[in-house]
Protein backbone atom coordinates (compact mmCIF):
# COMPACT_ATOMS: atom_id res chain seq x y z
CA UNK A 1 0.00 0.00 0.00
CA UNK A 2 1.56 3.74 -0.96
CA UNK A 3 2.19 5.76 2.24
CA UNK A 4 -1.03 7.56 2.97
CA UNK A 5 0.53 11.42 2.55
CA UNK A 6 2.14 9.93 -1.23
CA UNK A 7 -1.58 8.84 -2.32
CA UNK A 8 -3.11 12.26 -0.54
CA UNK A 9 -0.70 14.59 -2.45
CA UNK A 10 -1.66 12.85 -5.95
CA UNK A 11 -5.37 12.33 -5.22
CA UNK A 12 -5.00 16.53 -4.69
CA UNK A 13 -3.20 17.70 -7.40
CA UNK A 14 -5.45 14.92 -9.76
CA UNK A 15 -8.62 17.27 -8.75
CA UNK A 16 -6.93 20.25 -9.18
CA UNK A 17 -6.24 21.48 -5.69
CA UNK A 18 -3.31 23.91 -5.10
CA UNK A 19 -1.57 21.95 -1.52
CA UNK A 20 -0.36 24.49 1.80
CA UNK A 21 2.03 22.72 3.28
CA UNK A 22 3.22 23.55 6.67
CA UNK A 23 4.97 22.79 9.80
CA UNK A 24 3.35 20.67 12.49
CA UNK A 25 4.54 21.89 15.15
CA UNK A 26 4.72 25.82 14.52
CA UNK A 27 2.16 26.31 11.64
CA UNK A 28 4.56 27.90 9.22
CA UNK A 29 4.39 27.45 5.80
CA UNK A 30 6.74 25.48 4.17
CA UNK A 31 5.31 25.73 0.22
CA UNK A 32 2.27 26.41 -1.50
CA UNK A 33 2.35 24.20 -4.69
CA UNK A 34 0.54 22.40 -7.46
CA UNK A 35 3.54 20.12 -7.36
CA UNK A 36 4.09 16.78 -6.90
CA UNK A 37 7.48 16.79 -6.19
CA UNK A 38 7.58 20.28 -4.54
CA UNK A 39 4.61 18.97 -1.68
CA UNK A 40 6.42 15.85 -1.18
CA UNK A 41 9.65 16.95 -0.22
CA UNK A 42 8.61 19.79 1.73
CA UNK A 43 6.49 16.80 3.83
CA UNK A 44 9.70 15.27 4.35
CA UNK A 45 11.75 17.88 5.54
CA UNK A 46 9.83 17.27 9.03
CA UNK A 47 8.72 14.90 11.35
CA UNK A 48 5.16 16.18 11.81
CA UNK A 49 3.12 18.47 8.79
CA UNK A 50 -0.35 19.61 8.31
CA UNK A 51 -1.67 19.46 4.45
CA UNK A 52 -4.31 22.26 3.19
CA UNK A 53 -6.09 21.17 -0.04
CA UNK A 54 -6.86 24.65 -1.44
CA UNK A 55 -9.27 25.96 -4.34
CA UNK A 56 -9.12 29.52 -5.90
CA UNK A 57 -12.18 31.62 -4.07
CA UNK A 58 -14.35 33.56 -7.12
CA UNK A 59 -14.36 36.81 -7.95
CA UNK A 60 -17.33 37.57 -5.92
CA UNK A 61 -15.68 36.22 -2.82
CA UNK A 62 -12.57 37.97 -3.40
CA UNK A 63 -14.98 41.20 -4.31
CA UNK A 64 -16.72 40.41 -0.25
CA UNK A 65 -13.18 40.42 1.06
CA UNK A 66 -12.08 36.91 0.40
CA UNK A 67 -8.79 35.72 0.45
CA UNK A 68 -7.56 34.25 -3.03
CA UNK A 69 -7.71 30.62 -1.85
CA UNK A 70 -9.62 29.30 0.46
CA UNK A 71 -9.43 25.41 2.81
CA UNK A 72 -11.32 22.56 1.60
CA UNK A 73 -9.39 20.28 3.95
CA UNK A 74 -6.20 19.46 5.92
CA UNK A 75 -4.43 16.55 7.06
CA UNK A 76 -2.17 16.24 10.04
CA UNK A 77 1.23 13.89 8.84
CA UNK A 78 3.43 11.84 10.82
CA UNK A 79 6.49 10.80 9.91
CA UNK A 80 8.53 10.23 12.94
CA UNK A 81 7.37 6.18 12.81
CA UNK A 82 7.49 5.15 9.13
CA UNK A 83 4.36 3.66 8.75
CA UNK A 84 1.83 3.21 5.77
CA UNK A 85 -0.45 4.98 8.10
CA UNK A 86 1.64 8.68 7.92
CA UNK A 87 -1.93 10.55 8.15
CA UNK A 88 -3.04 10.57 11.56
CA UNK A 89 -5.77 12.96 12.08
CA UNK A 90 -7.71 14.83 9.45
CA UNK A 91 -10.90 17.01 9.19
CA UNK A 92 -14.35 14.78 8.14
CA UNK A 93 -15.94 16.51 5.42
CA UNK A 94 -16.84 15.78 1.44
CA UNK A 95 -13.26 16.56 0.66
CA UNK A 96 -11.45 14.25 2.68
CA UNK A 97 -14.50 11.35 2.11
CA UNK A 98 -13.24 11.06 -1.31
CA UNK A 99 -10.19 10.78 -0.68
CA UNK A 100 -10.80 8.25 2.13
CA UNK A 101 -12.40 6.32 -0.55
CA UNK A 102 -9.42 6.00 -2.68
CA UNK A 103 -6.73 5.19 -0.06
CA UNK A 104 -8.79 2.40 1.42
CA UNK A 105 -10.26 0.80 -1.63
Amino acid sequence: MKKAYLHNIKHALDKGYRLCIKDGEEGDILVKTRGYFEAKEAIECMDFTTILWQTETSTEERDNGAKPFKTLAWFAVNLWNDADETIYDYAYNEYTKSWERQYFK
